[in-house]
């Protein structure tokens, strides 16, 4: 599928040329595990460089491979075709060897010509071969050197060796495939990313599939990740709040500046699966399995049914593949043959550090009032940062006030929009395509006072303002730092009455998703009063201490806003002729109950009452 052609590579600029030849004696290293620090390239190809455009060297070690025959190697890369007079000028300028080719024959090294231009019948390269050969005789170890001459055939098998060379050929001359793309920004023998990775002590990775959800640091998380991704079969889920800076995470595994072992970008392949990629993320896959390649899948906003799907194919018996997803949140995704980290928000150090390093132009005292503010959320500090010009400041504004900057980024002010996004906000996800009657939209716009038609409108538009992503027909208002801020507003000015007439309408997978909102806002009078009533046993949730999941899990979301009330409750349910339904070993929703009470023992004034509870179950 990433297949790259002779003329593909014939269209490559002289940088670029020379830089994928570069890539391509690290990727056949790294293949090999043997250590590419002694790849070096530089200057013009055309340039007085002493023959050679990029060399490959491994020090006290032998090594006899496919397109790297044998160490050292020097590569001279030509972009125009080279017959055999020019093989003998390149090599032999006024009739005297290149004291770089020398030292290559006396080191019983290798010696190649690059040529994106040409493309050589059997007979050709012939010709081309004797002409390096005969450019050598006189010289006192001409019969050690081995020389061959790659066109830009030769070239492209190459590349098609690695998929994530052929993607960055395939970037380079405007023939990408599907939303498909190679891994960071490469130049020379270096990859780099949008711009340096900043990390500090206080930057953390969770392992969140250990039982203890074990905390590490940054570097030492990366590291984790870079080794289970080296083994092929292996699968990696990486999550977060929307905004910390999860998929400059991902490109930073492959850049050798971070820490020690990067992995090799070569193999790496990229995509953003909310831009629907063409293949399908399973279909390419399923194609590299099939081809036996060796790759390094990147799926971000990828779905848990896409990731589970993905797993399979990657972690099968036949498979050289790896694979990492990137997704917001997966509190109810679990998959299987997957390590699972999650990315904590950043401290307010490293903000000021990135805030300096990307807005010049915001002051130091601004710099630190941002990352206050943003509560360790890139993407809230880069839009609050993007709405100062240069000599303006924030001054002495109020939270509202820099909130207010976020949501309007240098617009005017829409009540309209404002109103639809409080309403948005309300919901964790919904629906974003439906538009007729009980579709989660027209719900929405009840709230909003716009009917649907005109809510998907302002979806679009807050979409355009980066505040809403998209997964699939799924949408969702982000990041959460926002999200919160304008569900608790919309709280304040709906009338509960309303509110409640609002709960009472939705489907069950809409009245979760309201449970999880309303779990984060638990600064909010409105969510606490909300709560209280949700709380009773015809409340417009209905009853969250009903015999199923779902009700269960709607407790443990809203458990964070009251937990006094909410134990209160179970309290009064253990006490009462239900209580022993509630307790019996095959209740459905015991397992949910327990880890809710265990949660709310952690605070010291419910502890006895938390564990006294626990006890009945263990009874039961």
């Amino acid at each position: 599928m990433f297949e790259v052609t002779g003329d593909d590579i014939q269209r490559l600029d002289d940088v670029q040329l020379r830089t994928l030849v570069a890539r391509l004696a690290i990727a056949e290293l790294n293949a090999r595990a043997l250590p590419v620090s002694g790849v070096t390239a530089g200057g013009d190809q055309n340039a007085a460089d002493g023959g050679l455009d990029v060399r490959v060297e491994i020090l006290g070690q032998s090594h006899s491979g496919d397109f790297i025959p044998r160490v050292p190697l020097g590569f001279q890369v030509k972009k125009p075709d080279m017959g055999p007079a020019a093989v003998k000028a390149e090599m032999k300028p006024k009739d005297i060897l290149r004291p770089a080719i020398g030292e290559l024959a006396d080191a019983s090294g290798a010696y190649v010509i690059v040529s994106s231009q040409g493309s050589l019948a059997d007979l050709r390269l012939k010709d081309r071969r004797k002409a390096m050969a005969e450019a050598l005789r006189g010289h006192r170890s001409a019969d050690k050197l081995y020389v061959d001459f790659y066109d830009r055939d030769r070239l492209a098998a190459w590349v098609n060796e690695y998929p994530g060379v052929a993607a960055w050929v395939r970037a380079r001359i405007g023939r990408p495939l599907g939303g498909w793309q190679p891994v960071g920004d490469w130049s020379g023998t270096r990859v780099g990313g949008d711009g340096k990775f900043i990390s500090d002590d206080t930057a953390v990775l969770v392992d969140a599939r250990s039982k203890d959800q074990v905390i590490l640091p940054m570097l030492e998380g990366i590291n984790s990740i870079r080794a289970t991704l080296s083994q092929r079969g292996q699968c990696v889920r990486l999550i977060g709040m929307s905004g910390l800076g999860k998929t400059r995470l991902v490109q930073a595994l492959f850049e050798d500046d971070v820490a020690q072992g990067a992995l090799d970008p070569s193999l790496a392949i990229y995509t953003d699966y909310s831009e629907t990629p063409e293949p399908t993320a399973k279909q390419l896959a399923l194609r590299l399995v099939e081809t036996g390649q060796r790759g390094i899948l990147v799926v971000d906003n990828c779905n848990p049914q896409t990731h589970s799907d993905l797993a399979k194919i990657c972690g099968s018996s036949s498979s050289k593949l790896s694979l990492i997803t990137v997704e917001y949140d997966v509190r109810d995704d679990e998959p299987e043959r997957t390590e699972v980290f999650r990315l904590q928000s950043s401290s307010k150090e490293t903000l000021t550090k990135w805030l300096e390093a990307t807005f010049d132009h915001v002051s130091q005292v601004d710099r630190e009032r941002i990352a206050e503010f943003s509560g360790g959320n890139f993407r809230v500090a880069g839009v609050l940062a993007d709405t100062i010009k240069r000599g303006d400041t924030l001054g002495d504004l109020r939270d509202r006030d820099l909130f207010q900057r976020i949501f309007q980024q240098r617009n005017d002010h829409s009540g309209g929009l404002l109103k639809a996004a409080e309403a948005l906000a309300l919901v964790y996800s919904f629906d974003g395509e439906d538009t007729s009657a009980p579709s989660e939209l027209a719900l929405l716009a009840t709230v909003a006072g716009v009917d649907a038609t005109q809510l998907y409108e302002f979806v679009a538009e807050l979409k355009r303002r980066s505040l809403i992503q998209s997964r699939g027909r799924w949408r969702a208002l982000l990041p959460h730092a926002i999200a919160n801020r304008l569900a608790a507003q919309a709280l304040e000015r709906i009338p509960p009455a309303q509110l409640d007439a609002f709960c009472a309408r939705l489907p069950a997978r809409m009245r979760k998703s309201f449970s999880r909102r309303l779990g984060y806002l638990h600064d909010s009078q409105e969510a606490k009063h909300a709560v209280g009533r949700y709380l009773a046993s015809n409340g417009p949730l209905g009853n969250l201490l009903a015999a199923n999941d779902d009700a269960a899990q709607m407790l443990r979301n809203i458990a964070p806003v009251a937990p006094e009330a909410v134990l209160q409750r179970i309290e009064s349910e253990i006490a009462g002729t239900n209580g022993p339904a509630l307790v019996h070993p095959r209740t459905s929703h015991r397992l949910q109950l327990t880890l809710l009470l265990r949660s709310l023992a952690y605070a010291p004034e419910l502890f006895d009452r938390a564990t006294t509870i626990i006890a009945n179950f263990v009874v039961a």
